[in-house]
């Protein structure tokens, strides 16, 4: 029988030093190594001798330069974690990487696009029903050239960002605390917590602290328990790869960390995105597991021969 994915983490090599070696590895990539294009844009803004360009250091977010700088250095930092989380667990912890997605020796690409799609749509319906109560919060702020523009490294960057983040949240951390406890929740609760904590610091969040630090720690919980429940990271990779891009590319809130030529802006409602976004995941919930309840049964019923009708041979006149 193949390990369950909580627990694959035993497949590798897991001293106590690994550990301590592995997140030092990983923090000060994403911290340091990371941030250099960062450092080197700000010394950029703060030393050009140009007055409309600034680093506002409250928004974290660069102000008279082209947003596509912002949303490259951003994601540099990702680049450089992902490099540093597959050093960690393919060569410190000694197991192979696919063991963070999946306990099987190959990903289903259909299941990750399963939850990209399906998320996608729940997005979709939330935000007409949010601009049918609300048309005043949103603007149309559609570019074509800047969008087009902006859209393959959005395509290409958000994704890995995304992934990024699944790996090492509802990956690394949640199989590191199956190590500790076989009783799933213990690992949804403590990645989901820390996932929250760490976007606490985010612009956005100052429109209602209490509420959206709500909407972060259903978000992870959310992604946390479709993972444990598929047994696998698939679904999670694709519904956190919709909503990033969602915000990035169609619908953006105004103060958000994620910077983007989206086709609308609007003022962001802490009270309807936690509320639309607890329905959107427990639809997601029913629609995904109810559908994989059945085909299970299906593939575990057995089909029932049919019986064969023997007709006695007429009689000759």
């Amino acid at each position: 029988m193949a390990d369950r994915y909580l627990f694959l983490a035993r497949r590798g090599k897991n001293h106590w030093w690994r550990y301590l070696l592995a997140i030092t590895l990983i923090l000060f990539s994403w911290l340091a190594i990371g941030n250099i294009p960062t450092l080197a844009l700000v010394l950029l803004v703060f030393y050009d001798g140009n007055e409309q360009t600034n680093f506002n250091s409250q928004s974290n977010k660069f102000e008279g330069i082209d947003i596509l700088w912002n949303f490259w250095v951003i994601n540099f930092a990702f680049i450089a974690f992902l490099i540093a989380l597959y050093i960690a667990v393919r060569f410190i912890h000694q197991r192979a990487f696919i063991t963070l997605i999946t306990p099987k020796i190959e990903i289903k690409i259909s299941r990750i696009m399963q939850g990209f799609l399906l998320w996608l749509i729940l997005l979709g319906v939330a935000c007409a029903i949010e601009y049918f109560l609300f048309p005043q919060s949103y603007q149309l702020n559609y570019n074509s050239s800047k969008f087009l523009t902006f859209l393959p490294f959005a395509l290409i960057l958000t994704p890995i960002q995304t992934s990024v983040e699944e790996l090492f949240f509802r990956g690394y951390i949640m199989q590191t605390v199956g190590l500790i406890t076989r009783i799933s929740w213990i690992p949804i609760w403590f990645s989901s917590l820390i996932f929250a904590a760490l976007h606490l610091g985010n612009p956005e969040i100052e429109s209602s602290f209490y509420i959206l630090a709500g909407f972060y720690l259903v978000l992870a919980f959310f992604l946390a328990l479709i993972t444990v429940k598929d047994d696998s990271l698939e679904l999670a990779l694709g519904v956190h790869a919709a909503n990033n891009l969602f915000t990035i590319l169609l619908v953006n809130p105004t103060n958000s960390i994620l910077p983007g030529y989206a086709v609308f802006n609007y003022n962001l409602n802490p009270t309807y995105t936690l509320i639309s976004s607890a329905i959107a995941a427990i639809l997601f919930y029913l629609i995904i597991f109810r559908s994989k309840a059945k085909d299970k049964q299906n593939k575990e019923t057995p089909k029932q021969p049919e019986p064969k009708v023997v007709r006695k041979p007429q009689k000759s006149n």
